[in-house]
């Protein structure tokens, strides 16, 4: 059952919500809950958009999670604790599936964030990965990777019937 106390939210920011000199500003809040605010001039809709649906699955269901520790840590420098790797990557548009701003590949340990040529500027994807480092790196937001399959049900030496589904697949 998903987690429906924790969420990821990206956003354009506004006047105010990006200190001066920078282009993404992460607020981490009690309960689960962060607010990733980008430099309006350095990022494309469409991927704020994409983001916030994939980061549903991805913390609604707890495969993130984050680890509450004081307030203002996501303003201190990375530790480089090199607990869990998450970066950006800019990949030209041929290499990325159709239709897609950002595409994750994610495998125990890691969530390498593919984006499509031109979603984001160089300098945005630089300082998202300094924050990256911060966030997965140290473990403030931790991966919560999939359990081991439970053993079968079925007696030993026994394998499940195929048969035709009752209902019409296609038409």
């Amino acid at each position: 059952m998903p987690n429906q106390y924790t969420s990821a939210l990206y956003h354009l920011g506004a006047p105010g919500q990006i200190p001066p000199g920078s282009l993404v500003h992460v607020e981490d809040r009690e309960g689960g809950r962060s607010d990733i605010y980008f430099h309006p001039l350095h990022i494309r809709h469409q991927l704020v958009w994409e983001f916030n649906w994939l980061t549903r699955h991805q913390v609604g269901n707890a495969l993130w999670r984050q680890r509450w520790t004081h307030e203002g840590r996501m303003q201190e420098p990375a530790e480089g604790l090199d607990i869990a790797l998450s970066r950006w990557e800019i990949v030209p548009a041929h290499e990325m599936p159709r239709h897609k701003t950002v595409f994750p590949t994610e495998e125990d340990g890691a969530c390498i964030w593919n984006i499509r040529a031109g979603g984001c500027t160089k300098a945005l994807q630089d300082e998202m990965n300094q924050m990256l480092k911060r966030i997965a790196g140290d473990g403030l937001w931790i991966q919560a990777w999939y359990e081991p399959r439970r053993p079968s049900a079925l007696p030993a030496g026994l394998s499940p019937l195929l048969e035709s589904p009752a209902v019409q697949l296609s038409v």
